[in-house]
């Protein structure tokens, strides 16, 4: 009983941050092969996954203020900014002062020409790219300021993260994320998310009892 517990918090606990192994998986296994109750099993994998996002979610805070990642960041930042658009050279045509050249006066080659069109700059595969990039930063770095905005309000950011927990639309993972940016506590953080957590696990962990009952 209690290795069964002890595997269960590890597993729930990994799974926190390798979003490719869900925990879901092992406890209809662990449900179905030693029998234990759903709710214990919710409570345990609940206290493991919250304590590996509340670790993640302490990491994160400690990484957003690191002076280092802040230069990292304004030096790439930097390198995938706008290219300013060159200016077209506009040709100002002056009208001479003096008298008018004749109209039997020699013309060497060349002379009185129309200025060349300016050359529009290649598009390359480089330049595609960067813009592309440019584009996807602005609208992600403007779409996670609002998303922040609204998770430093606690009466929204709770039901977020509740729901977040329990459903898991948002990803937990991304709600993660946007959570160290903001005011929340890390404990307000860990309870509602044990709550939600738990909620989840139990309910998984009781299809194998429902399944049999409908059989």
């Amino acid at each position: 009983m209690i290795e069964a517990g002890i595997a269960t918090f590890l597993m729930a606990f990994a799974s926190a941050f390798i979003p490719a192994v869900p925990v879901e998986p092992y406890l209809i296994g662990a449900a179905t092969v030693t029998g234990q109750g759903a709710l214990l099993l919710g409570v345990t994998a609940g206290a493991g996954q919250t304590t590996g996002k509340a670790l993640m979610l302490l990491g994160l805070r400690g990484t957003l203020r690191s002076t280092r990642l802040r230069r990292w960041l304004e030096r790439h930042t930097a390198r995938f900014a706008p290219e300013p658009e060159p200016a077209a050279a506009a040709t100002v045509a002056v009208a001479p002062s003096g008298p008018a050249p004749s109209a039997t006066a020699p013309s060497g080659p060349g002379l009185g020409a129309a200025e060349p069109a300016a050359v529009p700059p290649r598009v390359t595969v480089r330049t595609i790219l960067r813009r592309s990039i440019t584009a996807v930063v602005a609208v992600t770095r403007r779409w996670n300021n609002r998303l922040i905005t609204l998770l430093d309000r606690p009466f929204v950011a709770v039901p977020v993260v509740l729901l977040s927990a329990a459903v898991g639309l948002p990803p937990l993972l991304l709600v993660v994320f946007c959570i160290s940016s903001t005011r929340m506590s890390v404990a307000m953080f860990a309870v509602t998310c044990f709550v939600g957590r738990t909620t989840r696990f139990a309910a998984v962990s009781v299809l194998p009892d429902l399944a049999h009952l409908l059989g």
